[in-house]
């Protein structure tokens, strides 16, 4: 066995490391969600799920513990009272990534309760090129109707052209965007 290794070519070092190099070069990585820490490469970032940013929001992040950065909205309740200001960072979203990828927001319907409505709603959503990932409803005896819904969009622009689509509904009293606390 020591004949045959000693038979093989062997490579030199500087050539195994050159190898090494060319293999593990680094590919420009872009953030998965759409968002940049400042002065910081290659973070863990999430989206939170208490404000579900989406591009076009103010954010900021917020340094967890093991979780990397998580980004919320600047108003989100969960920023506007955190105790520990020195673990905010800045933020901001990517001009290219920011049309690639689509972000659920949540949003609540309210209207008068009749026959259709909720059809009326969906037709409204689709027609926007919107695509729906939930929706509940439910009416009360006060013919008062509550419909939730959780839509995928790109930035908040397109959110703005949905809630005006909806508005536009006759019966339609409101529809606003549900934060979670």
């Amino acid at each position: 066995m020591t004949e045959k290794q000693r038979k093989e070519p062997k490579l030199e070092l500087s050539d195994a490391i050159n190898e090494l190099k060319v293999s593990q070069s680094p590919k420009k990585k872009t953030a998965e969600a759409g968002v940049s820490v400042k002065g910081i490469d290659n973070m863990l970032i999430r989206m939170s799920r208490c404000c579900n940013p989406v591009p076009g929001d103010e954010i900021v992040g917020y340094i967890t513990r093991g979780r990397g950065v998580s980004i919320h909205r600047k108003d989100c309740l969960n920023i506007i009272n955190e105790q520990h200001p020195e673990r905010l960072l800045t933020v901001e979203w990517e001009v290219g990534q920011a049309k690639e990828k689509n972000y659920n927001v949540d949003i609540e319907i309210t209207g008068y309760d009749r026959s259709g409505l909720l059809n009326d709603v969906l037709q409204a959503v689709s027609a926007t090129n919107t695509n729906i990932v939930a929706v509940s409803g439910r009416g009360d005896q006060n013919k008062q109707a509550r419909i939730s819904m959780t839509i995928s969009i790109p930035n908040v622009n397109h959110l703005q052209k949905v809630v005006d689509r909806i508005k536009q509904i006759s019966d339609v009293y409101s529809v606003s965007r549900v934060m979670m606390t």
